[in-house]
């Protein structure tokens, strides 16, 4: 019975989204969608500016003082990082020209 009601609401759904779809493209409503539409940008800038201001007072001074504080250390780390790829590289270059330059004289370098 319970996964019957299950069935039955996503059939509700399914029906209330395609009616809204069919209605949606039809002459009569333009009006309505334009007037709609407008509306719902408004009330979305509106919400959407009160929603930046307050992240901006909220979250913004706290993440500031964080990053500052863990802004060099992670700097140093990114620079360490970057030397050891770096050194790496080179001696795998090195070491390929080492082998191909003992392969083409038939001597053996270290």
């Amino acid at each position: 019975m319970e996964n019957n009601r299950g069935v039955i609401k996503y059939f509700i759904i399914i029906a209330v989204i395609l009616s809204v779809l069919f209605l949606s493209q039809q002459e009569f409503v333009k009006p309505f969608g334009k007037s709609f539409y407008s509306w719902s940008k408004n009330e979305t800038n509106k919400y959407w500016s009160k929603s930046t201001n307050w992240l901006g007072a909220s979250f913004y001074p706290k993440l500031s003082k964080e990053v500052e504080s863990r802004g060099e250390p992670l700097k140093n780390e990114v620079i360490t990082q970057k030397d050891n790829a770096v050194k790496n590289i080179w001696e795998k270059v090195k070491n390929y020209f080492a082998e191909n330059f003992s392969n083409l004289t038939g001597t053996k370098v270290e």
